[in-house]
This record gives C-alpha cells, structure tokens and sequence, in this order.
C-alpha cells in the first residue's frame, strides 16, 4: 500500500448480546384447568370427528380417527389427568401433535390461546405428591391466577400410570410467586 492510502479498520462493534429464547406453547382447557404444550409438537387442530372404539386399549385412548387416510389414536385427556367425564361441547378439539415420529390426537375442552414466553419464564414443576408427577408435566408458566401446567406429551403416552392431575395445580398454586412477578403473559 502507498503511504497515505492506509484505510481506517472498522470499529469493532460488540456482538449483541444473545436475546432471551423464546418459545411458543399451544394453552387448552381440560375439565376447568388450563395446560400447554410446546406448539412445536403440533401439527393441526381440527374439530372432534367420529372415534372408532379400540378394545383392549388403555382406558385413557377414546380410540383412533381417519385424519385424510391416517389412522391416528385419540387421547382423552380428561380420563388420562384423573377428571370427571363430560361430553364433548362446541369448543371442544382434537390437538394433533407428533410424539416420537407418531401423531396422536389428543381430547381438549377447548383451545384459548397461542403464548409467546421467554423460556426462562417456564419454573420447574414443583415437588409432586407422587413419584410419577414430575415426568407428566415440564413446568409451570403464567400469572398465579392462571397457571398453566406444561404436559410432557411423551411422558403421558409412554405410561400407563394415573397421572395427578389435580394435585399438582393445587401445589404449583401454593409454590407461585406473588404479586408482580408472574413469570408469564
């Protein structure tokens, strides 16, 4: 290079820090209390259709559907969180997500919304009355006043246990933060 002809090196400029990961989670009503799962896992959410009774199978699978030629098992979730049965309303859905390369079909009361949270909102699942209960639910987001149980979906196919439904909202609502911080929406 000629003298004088010596170009200024950029400013460096920092990096950005690394934003916050944030996921999104599908939240349902099943039998008055509110859950989600990671929207990743979904495929579609369609409206109930006729279920094709399977015997012998756990008590907790309502049987299968024909989605457009796939034949895919339906859970009801009321039976598989311990809840009392009710029919079927207007509002009522099949969430279709995709569990170890498998769809299934899974009995909600109603879909309310889509939440954009950052991940660190999501707490650990507090300490369960049973053995079983931390592998049924990943954690726990949003406001004390409405909580949301994240469901592991594998977890609550792969078992055949009773699953505690009940028992780990009432504990996830002793051990929520107070006030302000609410750790979602």
């Amino acid at each position: 290079m000629k003298p004088g002809s010596e170009r200024e090196a950029p400013e460096v400029v920092a990096a950005p820090v690394s934003a916050e990961v944030i996921v999104q989670l599908c939240a349902f009503v099943v039998g008055g209390e509110e859950y989600a799962v990671d929207i990743m896992r979904i495929k579609e959410i369609i409206p109930p259709s006729r279920i094709t009774p399977v015997p012998h199978a756990p008590e907790f699978i309502e049987g299968v559907i024909n989605l457009r030629g796939a034949i895919i098992p339906v859970i009801d979730l009321r039976r598989r969180l311990s809840m009392p049965l009710q029919a079927p309303t207007k509002k009522s859905k099949y969430v279709i997500c995709t569990v170890g390369g498998r769809r299934v079909g899974l009995v909600v009361d109603a879909v309310t919304e889509v939440l954009r949270i950052p991940r660190s909102a999501i707490r650990r699942a507090p300490a369960m009355l049973t053995r079983s209960g931390p592998r049924f639910f990943l954690g726990v987001c949003g406001p004390p006043e409405r909580l949301k149980l994240l469901l592991n979906v594998k977890a609550l196919l792969e078992s055949d246990e009773a699953v505690p439904g009940a028992e780990v909202r009432a504990r996830a609502r002793e051990q929520a933060p107070r006030g302000g911080e609410h750790g979602g929406p």
